[in-house]
């Protein structure tokens, strides 16, 4: 809930609620947070498949502006995907990313005994 309350000659002094203050913190913090549940940096499966498709770009001699312009993305969004930083790639942009080099995503379940 948010107070305003008029003062002389028609300014507007705006007061946040404890509530408000608390869903702003939550939003640059929180969220933050929830959307990279699990770092790219901790997840060893995607490190593999990402090494594996850098690999399949240096074999095909690409740039990763050549990449890019195959993907119809930017080289910054390469660059973002091969480095891992900041970033979850959908199983959509790592096919479009296979695909552009030449390479093919194959998935497997394996179960535990």
């Amino acid at each position: 809930m948010l107070t305003i309350r008029a003062t002389a000659l028609g300014q507007i002094l705006y007061q946040p609620s404890q509530l408000l203050a608390r869903n702003l913190a939550f939003l640059t913090n929180g969220a933050r947070e929830n959307r990279r549940s699990r770092p790219f940096a901790r997840d060893r499966t995607l490190q593999v498949l990402v090494a594996d498709l850098v690999a399949a770009r240096t074999a095909a001699g690409m740039t990763q502006e050549e990449v890019a312009r195959s993907m119809w993305t930017t080289k910054s969004a390469v660059c973002r995907l091969e480095s891992g930083v900041c970033t979850r790639p959908t199983l959509s942009t790592i096919e479009k990313y296979a695909l552009a080099v030449g390479a093919r995503v194959d998935i497997q379940v394996r179960t535990r005994r």
